[in-house]
């Protein structure tokens, strides 16, 4: 059951610091490396793309000073056996010689086309005999290296043609998972996905059941670019903390003998970029405290940001490294979590900070005693008055200060590290750890969920606009009011609705908008929909039903009823409202509904 929060109008005394206003494969050859397995797990890890294997050799060191334990990075099939029943090894020993060198587990991909053929990113349905061979053989080859196999890339995504579906997808990976278990039965399988697609796994545990091969996996993989990209969003933290409860529902329910399965972020990032809705290195780095602190904090085993260098020959700024390997921002920042929660953190709990339970808390047990890493949503500020001295550290600038007492922490959406908790609330936060997230509210026991989008608090009512920032606040000479949105293709609406509300599996809603014109002409627009999408197109479906106003100047509504939806947030939210061919017009309600409304 989510648990609501609790009001937070007494005070707290944070370790010396009173808040006042917070709360037949290739035989195994004699010269591979026998380096031995790496012993607990660290959440500390990097993703890399092809092209940064060249240079692995630079930044391996570099990524090894900064606490990192794990890269995700393999040759590809062909790179292995370039000719069918010829092996070359030379790529893939250098990897795993150069990662024990410093102390680092390479985790592998599974991918590639067979040899012999045209190079697609394709699932190889014809060959998987010899793919499973190729299994067999790398596995059994890097067995005492590696232990972790993802199958596949992003196979709902740009890594699949298009054809193959998650039948295709089930069929793979039981393929997979039986080869690799032969080679080596220690061996981890993991299923993966591009962005937070949690229906195409859905779907892939549903195929393996079918086809009589469940469980055919061990541990699953998400890339959930999309959702850490509304970080920079009022509450864009809440779909985040929701991403191992939504997948721990599904596996219950479809494979519940897998139901602890470990969850992977093995690629997620934040690319630096310029002009338009620009982000700079600072914004990279809160984005990092904040991904590896709240993905640590729900269960989620390893994170990896996408990419430790930026390569020649690919997309530039998402490298916690610059191209000639100077440190970024967000490097900085990771040494700085590494240094104060260990290589293993141990999570205590969380709190929800201020007297409105807005702010962002979780304590963890640091090298140096319990640390707090707290900051408040996008656009909001609070304050932490001092009673003692303490220890503050911001993940940007990475240097610790000290606070004397009687000193204010302004707490903005810059991550800040306080050490020196008192016992109480190191208590309050552990007596948190097993509870559902508070922020965002409690819509468990409610049928229908809403947003007044321009109201200040607009997300505790179970609804919240992404991007909101972007539409202006209008204002009626009656009192009433909502956001101005343009009439043009360019500017829909996105909504998500909280992940409390419903459950992964509800697939009929009714959604109603509330509508007031600001000029003559047409008014109305397009309702798009979250579904599950089995070959990784748009995750989005239109209703075909046109949302149309009348020439009424006072507000009007508009209901869609849908019975095939699957909101699990894939791209950050799961409503679109579209405008086409309309005149700007303001909204100033939104409701989800589970039944009719009256």
């Amino acid at each position: 059951m989510f648990l609501a929060r609790s009001p937070f109008s007494i005070r707290f005394v944070v370790g010396v610091l009173l808040v006042t206003r917070l709360f037949a494969p290739e035989p195994v050859s004699a010269q591979q490396v026998t380096t031995v397995r790496l012993p607990a797990p660290s959440p500390w890890g990097v993703s890399a793309s092809a092209s940064s294997f060249k240079d692995h050799a630079d930044w391996f060191p570099k990524m090894a000073a900064a606490g990192v334990t794990k890269v995700r990075l393999f040759p590809e099939w062909r790179g292995f056996e370039p000719v069918r029943g010829t092996w070359n090894w030379e790529h893939g020993d250098t990897l795993v010689k150069t990662a024990a060198d410093h102390s680092i587990e390479i985790n592998a991909i599974l991918m590639g086309s067979p040899p012999g053929t045209k190079t697609v990113h394709a699932f190889p349905m014809e060959n998987l005999e010899d793919w499973s061979q190729f299994v067999a053989a790398v596995v059994g080859r890097y067995h005492k290296q590696v232990r972790h196999w993802e199958v596949w890339n992003e196979g709902n995504g740009g890594f699949n043609d298009g054809r193959h579906t998650t039948v295709d997808y089930a069929k793979l990976a039981a393929a997979t998972y039986a080869a690799a278990k032969k080679a080596d039965p220690q061996a981890q399988v993991g299923l993966t996905v591009a962005s937070f697609d949690a229906p195409y796994l859905h779907q892939t545990l549903l195929a393996l059941a079918k086809a009589g091969t469940p469980n055919s996996f061990d541990y699953l993989c998400i890339h959930p670019y999309e959702i850490a990209d509304g970080l920079a969003d009022v509450d864009g933290e809440i779909p985040f903390l929701w991403m191992s409860r939504t997948l721990r529902d599904m596996l219950k329910t479809t494979a519940p003998d897998r139901a602890n399965a470990e969850i992977w972020i093995t690629e997620v990032g934040h690319r630096i970029t310029s002009g338009g809705r620009a982000v700079t290195e600072q914004d990279a780095a809160k984005s990092f405290a904040k991904i590896y602190t709240m993905a640590i904090a729900q269960g989620i085993t390893q994170i990896q940001w996408f990419e430790a260098q930026d390569p020649v020959g690919e997309d530039q700024g998402f490298g916690l490294l610059n191209r000639d390997g100077t440190a970024r921002a967000a490097y900085k920042t990771l040494k700085t979590l590494t240094t104060s929660l260990g290589a293993t953190p141990k999570y205590l709990g969380w709190i929800a900070l201020g007297l409105d339970g807005r702010g962002y808390g979780f304590v963890f047990e640091g090298k140096s005693g319990p640390v707090l890493i707290a900051w408040m949503p996008a656009g909001l500020t609070d304050s932490i008055a001092l009673t003692h001295d303490v220890q503050v550290t911001d993940v940007i600038h990475s240097t610790p200060k000290l606070f004397k007492a009687s000193r204010t922490i302004e707490l903005t959406d810059t991550p800040v590290l306080i050490v020196g908790l008192l016992p109480e609330l190191v208590k309050h936060a552990t007596s948190n750890a097993g509870k559902n997230f508070a922020w965002g509210g409690d819509h468990s026991k409610v049928k229908t969920v809403n947003v007044e989008p321009a109201s200040p608090n607009a997300s505790s009512r179970g609804i919240a606009q992404v991007g909101r920032a972007e539409c202006p606040t209008v204002k009626f000479p009656d009192g009433s009011g909502g956001i101005l949105v343009q009439g043009d293709i360019n500017h829909a609406v996105r909504f998500y609705v909280h992940p409390s509300f419903a459950s992964f599996g509800t697939k009929e809603y009714f959604v109603r908008v509330t509508v007031r014109r600001v000029a003559a002409g047409n008014v109305g627009m397009n309702l798009l929909y979250e579904v599950a999408d089995s070959q990784g197109r748009m995750p989005y479906a239109n209703t075909g039903k046109w949302g149309g106003f009348s020439n009424e100047t006072g507000w009007q509504t508009y209901t869609w009823h849908v019975t095939d939806a699957c909101f699990s947030k894939m791209w950050g939210y799961d409503l679109i409202l579209r405008p086409e061919q309309s005149v700007p017009f303001v909204i100033g309600n939104i409701e989800v509904s589970t039944e009719p409304f009256q």
